[in-house]
């Protein structure tokens, strides 16, 4: 094989690679992101983002833990009232994480749909950045390849914004995050009108397809609890058809989807992050609890929810659907 060739498979298996149909916002290209997250973003744009913080109950807080190119990666506490605190350890696998582009940071605050997000400029970014790791005090090196260690020169500091820098919009395009008022370090939240925003959207572009009647009667007869119960197992019975495992249930299904992509459907690292955040969010806040509880949903919260769980099917038979073909 050629060095070119090795060149190119080393990039695509990079953990953070999202391919070369991944878009932004504008038309531009995102290939990847230079981190081993265990969670990932989708496009920038596109709304993307509040659906995906919408994925858990309201009230859960969303703490930073990284900040690379120009992406951040959240971890989510206050979402289980038995425990309410932060993981012990944000990044194990048992805890949930959730990845959202600045820019998208940066709408979704503009239109007051979450709170928490303080806009600098990229100088006040970057020296929190940098305080953060202990400077100017701390000095920070680079370990070489021969075992001896390189001093770490930081770069000047970007200018402050000057007049010129409003011409094309606001400098202040940077998120920063200040401690809450009890000392804790500082977390966003989904905003009542973020709620009721997200919660329209999903409800207005719900289809529920020909192939599941009784989900549509259901609804039909406001038997909302019921069509939740529905949809959950229409998803876990979709997991199990695709991996071939028919004792197959809950989280452990989850997992079982999320390898079966990898090794046979040979899905890039990001988009197995990606599904497998959807899936554990929707086993652990939706199939799991209408599966042991009678839950009253208004009509606005079930439709929904039931957009959620289609979605979902939809992605995972067309998923086997190509695995026919293949």
């Amino acid at each position: 094989m050629s060095d070119e060739r090795s060149e190119r498979r080393g990039l695509t298996d990079h953990p953070g690679w999202f391919g070369f149909d991944y878009g932004g916002s504008g038309g531009s290209m995102i290939l990847g992101i230079h981190a081993d997250w265990p969670a990932y973003p989708c496009a920038p744009g596109g709304g993307h983002a509040l659906l995906d913080l919408a994925q858990f109950p309201q009230g859960t807080r969303f703490f930073p833990i990284d900040d690379i190119d120009r992406c951040i990666l959240f971890g989510a506490y206050n979402f289980d009232p038995k425990k309410p605190g932060r993981a012990d350890d944000p990044m194990a696998p048992h805890a949930f994480q959730i990845a959202i582009w600045h820019e998208d940071l940066m709408l979704l605050q503009a239109e007051n749909w979450i709170s928490g997000v303080t806009p600098v400029c990229e100088r006040e970014w970057e020296m929190r950045r940098r305080i953060e790791w202990g400077w100017p005090k701390r000095q920070l090196y680079t370990k070489l390849d021969d075992g001896t260690y390189e001093k770490i020169i930081m770069p000047p500091l970007p200018p402050v914004p000057d007049a010129d820098d409003f011409s094309f919009g606001s400098p202040y395009e940077y998120p920063a995050f200040d401690d809450d008022e009890d000392g804790s370090e500082g977390a966003i939240t989904v905003t009542a009108k973020g709620w009721e925003t997200v919660t329209q959207q999903l409800a207005e572009r719900l289809q529920v397809p020909e192939s599941l009647p009784d989900l549509r009667k259901l609804l039909d007869g406001e038997l909302y609890d019921h069509a939740a119960r529905a949809i959950g197992v229409e998803v876990e019975e979709g997991l199990r058809r695709i991996v071939g495992n028919d004792d197959g249930f809950g989280q452990r299904l989850v997992g079982e989807f999320v390898n079966h992509l990898g090794t046979e459907l040979f899905a890039y690292n990001t988009t197995l992050k990606i599904y497998q955040l959807r899936l554990r969010t929707f086993f652990k806040f939706v199939r799991n609890p209408h599966a042991h509880r009678k839950i009253v949903l208004a009509r606005p919260q079930a439709l929904a929810l039931m957009t959620h769980g289609l979605e979902l099917l939809g992605d995972i038979q067309a998923f086997r659907a190509g695995e026919n073909e293949g």
